[in-house]
């Protein structure tokens, strides 16, 4: 990629149906096939899901996405918050982190005018070929804002439940939303584009559940054609390598669930 990177966002509006899964793997899969850039992964969840899988802690205190949201002047500050991760859990050497805090949440009320532009402008000038954002798993508010205003593509994650069904119908609500805003007040194009829905842990050892084949019948109805295949198997090592802050790729048996998440990343999510 040349020029202002793409910004993609990992976006549901229920918690548990994948999201982080989703922002992680994009990120890790398209810094292992260009090694040659820079990539970043913004934690924008107050919960910090991202932050704790990747082990990523702030450089020094508050130097994290709390800092770039509670701030004006912020150019720049994406590529100095971001933090390395330990390339011995198999993180690749060209993947930073920008951390979260609980912190965050207090800043998204904040009554500041035109604070949901911070992240987009902490990324002037960033070095990254690719920079990835895990959403808080929430309504329109200042953290959501400022991902939607920094992305220029959105992957809504699901898991085949009803959770994945309410998560993805609440974030396509609030994309239509912000869209509508961004028109009212003459800003043209059509940002960020809807990639289509990413499904995880949709079945095991291809054995499908009623109710995931049914739930997979309903995203059809409700979101024609935006089902993206393939979908990702469920798989216990993904589990195990996030409590213990690894990447599931460098285990044979998260194999799998890697070349569907690399599949759905080029073919796809930046196709």
């Amino acid at each position: 990629m040349t020029g202002e990177p793409e910004v993609v966002g990992s976006y549901s509006e229920a918690g548990g149906v994948t999201k982080t899964m989703v922002a992680v793997s994009t990120a890790v899969v398209y810094a292992q096939e260009h090694p040659e850039e820079q990539v970043l992964l913004g934690d924008l969840d107050p919960r910090g899901a991202t932050t704790k899988w990747t082990g990523a802690r702030p450089s020094g205190r508050g130097m994290s996405m709390g800092a770039i949201i509670g701030n004006d002047d912020v150019e720049g500050w994406a590529d100095e918050l971001a933090v390395p991760l330990d390339p011995e859990k198999g993180w690749p050497s060209n993947l930073r982190v920008i951390p979260s805090e609980r912190s965050l949440a207090n800043h998204e009320k904040s009554p500041d005018d035109h604070a949901e532009q911070r992240l987009k402008r902490s990324l002037v000038g960033t070095s990254a070929g690719l920079v990835v954002l895990d959403f808080p798993n929430r309504q329109g508010g200042v953290l959501t804002l400022n991902g939607l205003t920094a992305c220029t593509r959105i992957i809504y994650a699901a898991k085949p439940n009803e959770d994945g069904l309410d998560g993805v119908d609440g974030a396509k609500a609030t994309v239509r939303k912000f869209k509508k805003y961004r028109a009212e007040m003459g800003i043209t194009g059509d940002f960020p584009r809807e990639v289509g829905i990413a499904l995880g842990a949709a079945y095991k050892g291809a054995v499908w559940t009623r109710d995931a084949l049914r739930a997979v019948s309903e995203f059809e109805r409700t979101s024609p054609g935006m089902l993206l295949t393939p979908y990702v198997e469920d798989r216990t090592i993904v589990q195990e390598c996030k409590g213990a802050g690894e990447f599931y790729g460098k285990y044979p048996s998260g194999h799998g669930v890697l070349a569907a998440y690399r599949e759905l990343t080029f073919k796809k999510v930046l196709a």
